[in-house]
């Protein structure tokens, strides 16, 4: 697509049942969470996870994803809240859907080992910033115009040949970006896997609150925060 020298697939793999990484703000998030969702036809369960493993992250910042209706938040600190998120996603109405922000994503392996072929998403969402991931993801959305060196910050674990293919990048960005397309990585050819486009765009977000509306509810975060 974007030269004879590298070639760039459209991403179409099927991302419903598999966990992958947004890289980006909450806007980013929920298209995908969204469009994961209508998959569904709005069947199932919605689960919101804010991770506190580590310092930094702020639930006030992220007013979109308060908008949004979960059947069910959690907000894990210790190894008992994780056990009490895995007791809920075993015995909820499939198929379930997991939106969980986090600073690095350090997403337990006993929880998301559980998952695999259980009609249970897992969709990660952290920004550009918090590039050191531990989890094993299938798939990881970079946003529009996202840096390079950011990129290859996210793929430098994925195995040495990615990350270099990841660096020829470079002389295709402008031209990518200008398209309106985003880069992907996914491993479902298996290896380490293959660099994509896809449209960053698609998916839709619910409009965002009134100041009214952001007072009452950063009002009762804090109540929440304070417990």
């Amino acid at each position: 697509m974007f030269g004879e020298a590298l070639r760039v697939e459209g991403f179409d793999g099927q991302l419903r049942g598999q966990k992958f990484l947004v890289v980006g703000d909450e806007t980013a998030w929920l298209r995908r969470f969204g469009l994961i969702e209508s998959e569904s036809l709005y069947k199932g369960r919605n689960i919101l996870v804010i991770q506190e493993a580590r310092p930094g992250f702020s639930l006030i910042s992220s007013i979109g994803v308060l908008r949004k209706r979960w059947d069910m938040i959690f907000r894990i600190k210790e190894a008992f809240e994780a056990q009490m998120l895995a007791t809920y996603v075993a015995n909820c109405p499939k198929p379930v859907r997991i939106l969980w922000i986090c600073n690095g994503c350090e997403v337990p392996r006993t929880l998301w080992q559980r998952w695999v072929k259980q009609d249970i998403t897992l969709v990660g969402g952290t920004s550009e910033e918090n590039t050191a991931i531990t989890c094993e993801w299938d798939a990881i959305l970079f946003p529009h115009r996202c840096q390079q060196a950011t990129v290859e910050k996210f793929l430098s674990g994925r195995g040495t040949g990615l990350a270099a293919l990841a660096s020829r990048m470079k002389e295709h960005s402008d031209e990518i970006a200008e398209s309106g397309a985003a880069l992907a990585w996914s491993n479902a050819s298996g290896g380490q896997g293959a660099i994509y486009w896809y449209d960053p765009t698609e998916g839709k977000v619910e409009e965002g609150y009134t100041k009214k509306e952001a007072g009452s509810v950063l009002e009762g975060i804090s109540k929440w925060l304070l417990q």
